[in-house]
């Protein structure tokens, strides 16, 4: 579904809608798999707090009142580990088929008070007294000040994101990842890329977090509106699968360095199935910050085609609990369109001080 900015496409539209015309939209495209085979929904959610809105969107996708359904919270890696729970409980034996990824929708959620003060609470705490928590977009401002990342080059690489993305819907490459929404109007793209942007439109954005900081609105991703849906079965099954998990390691660091989290967790996932950066074909990275997609390409030595080939999260926006399942789609559809057995990881920091990847294998992967 493409994704909406805060207040924009879906301002009045609720979660569970959202996710309802995208499972309606991907079921009527897999002939062989019916919403009658799943055995439980797994969503990621943040901001859409109560009432388990997994469930809720189960029902209203049209699933059986049978099938089980479970919210998770990990900040903007809960559609990951969503994933990841889902994963594991087709490996235990415990379901053959459920429905994973994530639902936000920032534009309809709740006013929540703060108890003692009773004033609205901007940014809930990510650790607990003794432990620094500090504001996302400080920190970002801390390391590029501390590793010397100059604005210029966030600028630039958020351009870069752009332009990528502009490219792949130019040339039609998401068209097997997103489905439209239709809802008094056909929505078909992305909202929040930038299809006319320059590096002197960025350069007049003033700092979004702190005075003297080099994090703006330009090279910060978006707060956004969207869904996801990734669907894992038992191999056993006899579905053509457009991809394999294969496994992932999801790790913790200090809260003030959440920013290295997807480093330290690719390199020991990397570690785990003892392979190189060069055995990856393709990396999706949560573009949070541009300063923390600098650190992770630098770290790796990857080039801009291997890392968010088509763009990222500065160009298409951040919907926190939807965008694990949005990265893997876009991980498969790259690694798919190179039609040979290829490898890609899928990551992403995390609030609080963590880091999630996920190696997957294509549809060619293992053949």
């Amino acid at each position: 579904m493409p994704i909406g900015k805060f207040g924009g496409y879906y301002r009045d539209i609720l979660p569970e809608v959202l996710y309802q015309q995208l499972i309606e939209q991907q079921f009527s495209q897999i002939d062989e798999l019916k919403q009658t085979d799943v055995d439980q929904v797994i969503l990621g959610n943040v901001t859409n707090q109560g009432g388990n809105l997994a469930r809720r969107a189960a029902l209203q996708a049209g699933f059986s009142n049978s099938v089980p359904a479970l919210t998770l919270d990990c900040q903007c890696g809960s559609g990951l580990s969503a994933v990841v729970i889902a994963a594991n409980q087709i490996l235990s034996k415990d379901a053959r088929v459920v429905c994973s990824g994530g639902l936000e929708s920032p534009s309809t959620a709740h006013t929540i008070l703060d108890h003692d003060s009773q004033q609205v609470i901007k940014r809930f705490k990510m650790a607990p007294d003794g432990f620094k928590d500090l504001d996302m977009g400080v920190v970002a401002d801390l390391t590029a000040k501390k590793l010397d990342i100059s604005r210029h080059d966030q600028d630039v690489y958020a351009l870069n994101s752009h332009s990528k993305a502009v490219s792949a819907i130019v040339a039609g490459k998401l068209s097997d990842e997103v489905y439209p929404f239709d809802q008094n109007q056909l929505i078909t793209q992305d909202q929040s890329v930038r299809f006319e942007s320059s590096l002197a439109a960025l350069a007049k954005l003033t700092p979004a977090f702190s005075a003297s900081g080099t994090s703006t609105a330009g090279n910060s991703c978006p707060i956004s509106d969207g869904v996801s849906s990734i669907i894992l079965g038992d191999l056993d099954l006899p579905y053509a699968f457009e991809g394999y998990y294969l496994g992932q390691a999801t790790v913790g660091v200090a809260p003030e360095d959440f920013l290295v989290g997807p480093i330290k967790s690719t390199e020991q996932l990397l570690a785990q199935f003892d392979l190189t950066i060069d055995d990856i074909d393709a990396v999706e990275l949560n573009e949070a910050f541009a300063v923390q997609a600098l650190l992770f390409q630098k770290q790796f030595q990857l080039s801009t085609e291997q890392l968010n080939g088509y763009g990222g999260a500065l160009a298409y926006g951040h919907p926190f609990g939807a965008t694990g399942g949005i990265l893997i789609a876009r991980l498969l559809n790259r690694l798919n369109q190179l039609k040979k057995p290829a490898l890609g990881i899928a990551t992403l920091c995390i609030a609080g001080g963590m880091g999630c990847s996920i190696l997957i294998g294509n549809r060619w992967w293992g053949k």
